[in-house]
This record gives C-alpha cells, structure tokens and sequence, in this order.
C-alpha cells in the first residue's frame, strides 16, 4: 500500500530546513539522501527503480554518444516497461512512477535531439531524486531545474510565497475536496437518484471532475510551494482551466507539465511524421490515457476526448459565421467544455455495455 499525500508532504517538507541548513555545495546532495531514504521506507521499489534511472542514465549519455539510436530506443523502452511493471505485477506499489517516468523520458528524448550532452551523475541525482515533486508533479525539465539550482538563493519573499501556497493547496486538497465538493457529490446523488443511469453518471462524473481539479491542483500547489521555500521556481501545473471556453483551450490549461510534455514528444514528431493533425492528436491523447490507466476504458476516453478537440477546432462559432458576446461565451464555454469531459464515462459506459 502506498502512503497518503499528507504523508508525503510532510517528508517532503523536511526538505525545507535540510535545503538552507545544509551548505549550499551539498544542499541537494542532502535532499537526494533524505528522498532516498524516505522511498526505502515507504517504496523499496521506487528507491531501487529510481536509482538505478538515476544512475544509469548518466552512463548511457556519457558512453552511447556512437549509438544514440539504439540507446534512446533501449532506455525509452526499459523505462517504459518499468512503468508497465509497477502497474500489473501484483505487489508493486511505486510512487509518482508515472511522473519519473516521464522525466526520464524527457533526458533520454532530449540527449537523442542533441540538446542535452551530458548529464553528470551528483546532477542526475539531484533531479531524479527530489522529493516534493514525486507524489503529484509537475512533471518539471531537467534545463529549468538545473537552472533554479544554480539561481538559488534566500529571498524571504519567496519562502512566504511558497508557504502560503502550501497552506492553499491543503485547504484545496483536504477542505473543498474533502468535504465542500464531497457534499455537493452527495447532493448530486439525491438530486439525481429518480433519473435514469445515463444522466445521474453524467452528473457525478462532472462532480468528479471538479474535485479532480482540486485534489491534484492542490496537491500541485503543494509540491511547488515547498519547492519556492527551498528557492526553486518550478513549472506550473494548472492555468484556471475552468475559464477556458473551448477543448482546443482547456487542454492547454490543464495539467501543462504533462501536455506540454506529450505536445513536445508525441504530437509534434507524429505531425511532422506524417502531415496529419488527427492522428497525431489521438496518439497524444491516447498517451495521456494510458499514462493515467491501462485499459479499454482510456483508450476509448481517448478518442472521445480527441473527437471533442476535433469539433471545437473545426466548429468553432466564428467558424460558423456565429458571434457570440465575450460574456456568453465565457459562461457558456465552460460550461460546454465540463459537459464534454464528464459526458466520456456515461458514453464509454453504453459503448462497453455497462457504466464503469
């Protein structure tokens, strides 16, 4: 069983007063012993798995510079399967698997294009094994980290900003998800109960999506709260999604550190491929799925989250030769893009013959 978030923030916050305690020099040599140990204790598997990419990665850019093609290949697909490992070997509880994995992902991708050379090995160590950032992301670059390291220094500013994050993502993460969107689900429930599956799924699913938003965006917070008290400005996760007024703009809101990601290495290389925005979009979206689940269920949503880009791309209502007022549109974006996203679940259900 893995730990809760509470659980690993509260050793991750340890991080703070190891950053400044320590000297500068060894500050983050210290945060990778804390993050190792705490992964020992709490995931062998993840201490060992994490490690090893740690520790290997380095190697394979110093010594593959002849072979970047067989390497990035072998690296992508071990560190791919490791990922499938920890997801359907029984026993296997890693934690943010499914973010380290694409951090590491991103240095391999990255040395096969030629903009990373090298990657030392106390540097390696520093990213891979940082411990705030595990739990929930962002799934941050390894050129911005490396950057905030070498900028660090004590601003009482922004350790009080970082703080006051941390105190907003728990109140996001344990009161408005917690209880005040708990209760709207059960009201939601009640309100619903005398309807027929189809639309009381539909309701719940966008509850669902609402509190999705604030126990990942809250715990986002947190992890980059903690990282500003130790002087690192790290990427931000979440741009207020539920102000977007189409699909097309709500993707690149939500969740940027793993969009950004897939946009960078799926979509792109895939429309430079093969001229066609479609397919490269379903590859992208597909890999947002299944990096969340392996199953049918996400494949489909997949596709039907595709199909809902491809609408608001091409029916836009200037498209159409329609005007709307910037105030219309601004409720009644939002308010089409959550019924998009929440209507995946009841229609998946119909498609498999069932409601999942």
């Amino acid at each position: 069983m893995t730990p809760d978030l509470f659980t690993l923030f509260l050793l991750g916050m340890i991080c703070v007063p190891i950053s400044w305690a320590v000297p500068s020099k060894y500050a983050f040599d210290a945060i990778s012993i804390w993050t190792l140990m705490c992964l020992l204790l709490l995931s062998p598997a993840s201490a060992l798995w994490l490690l090893a990419i740690a520790i290997l990665l380095p190697c394979a850019l110093t010594f593959g510079g002849r072979a970047k093609g067989p390497v990035t290949a072998i690296a992508s697909l071990a560190l791919i399967a490791g990922l499938v490992a920890s997801r359907t070997l029984p026993g296997w509880a890693w934690i943010g698997g499914a973010f380290f994995t694409l951090r590491a992902l991103h240095v391999v991708l990255e040395w096969w294009m030629g903009r990373i050379s090298t990657l030392g090995y106390r540097e390696s160590l520093h990213y891979f094994l940082f411990l705030p950032v595990l739990p929930a992301g962002p799934i941050n670059r390894l050129p911005h980290f490396q950057h905030q390291l070498r900028r660090r220094r004590w601003e009482p500013e922004q350790f009080l900003t970082g703080a006051e994050r941390v105190l907003i993502g728990l109140v996001w993460l344990y009161l408005i998800a917690g209880k005040g969107v708990a209760k709207i689900d059960f009201e939601v429930m009640l309100a619903t109960e005398t309807m027929s599956p189809f639309w009381r799924i539909w309701a719940g699913s966008a509850v669902s999506w609402a509190e999705l938003f604030f126990v990942f965006a809250g715990a986002t917070h947190v992890a980059l709260g903690i990282s500003l008290m130790m002087g690192l400005k790290l990427e931000e996760n979440f741009s207020k999604p539920w102000a977007a007024r189409n699909l097309v703009e709500f993707w690149t809101r939500w969740h940027m550190s793993l969009t950004g990601w897939v946009q960078d290495y799926v979509f792109r290389p895939i429309t430079a491929l093969t001229r066609q925005p479609v397919i490269a979009l379903i590859a992208a979206l597909l890999v947002i799925g299944l990096w969340h689940e392996f199953s049918l269920y996400y494949i489909l949503w997949a596709l039907w989250q595709s199909l809902g880009i491809v609408l608001s791309r091409f029916m836009l209502p200037q498209r159409a030769g329609i005007s709307l007022s910037n105030w219309i549109s601004a409720v009644a974006g939002p308010i089409c893009v959550l019924g998009w996203l929440s209507a995946a679940r009841p229609v998946i259900g119909l498609i498999l013959g069932g409601f999942p």
